[in-house]
């Protein structure tokens, strides 16, 4: 009886570091010559603007260092495209940082919402 829930605890143990190990993973971000860092905007989230050649702009959003949002194609729009102009990406994550420190997650985004910031 013992020696099963030795094994039992054992086994728990491993599963539990193999997790954290593949979510360290995840978290890395790579970070080429056309992304920029965008000013923290509290001591929570901050965000960065990214390029894609093929796609365009999109961002991603952290909390301390955890990726929270990988935006790399315009949300809410049908098919992968990106904003046209880093602008238009950061219009996008100027609305949605208000709602994450509010703590609303996942933020909601709508083409609506997209058409009245003017960004599609």
């Amino acid at each position: 009886m013992y020696l099963s829930k030795y094994v039992l605890l054992t086994a728990s143990i491993v599963l539990l570091t193999a997790s954290c190990e593949n979510s360290a993973v995840e978290k890395e971000v790579p970070i080429d010559e056309k992304s920029e860092q965008v000013v923290i905007k509290n001591e929570n989230y901050s965000s960065k603007l990214i390029f894609d050649e093929n796609i365009g702009w999109g961002y991603q959003i952290f909390k301390g260092a955890k990726l929270l949002i990988n935006q790399n194609h315009i949300p809410a729009v049908q098919g992968v495209k990106g904003f046209s102009t880093k602008e238009k990406a950061q219009k996008t994550i100027d609305y949605i940082m208000p709602l994450l420190e509010s703590g609303i997650f996942p933020p909601t985004i709508t083409p609506e919402i997209l058409d009245s910031l003017n960004v599609l």
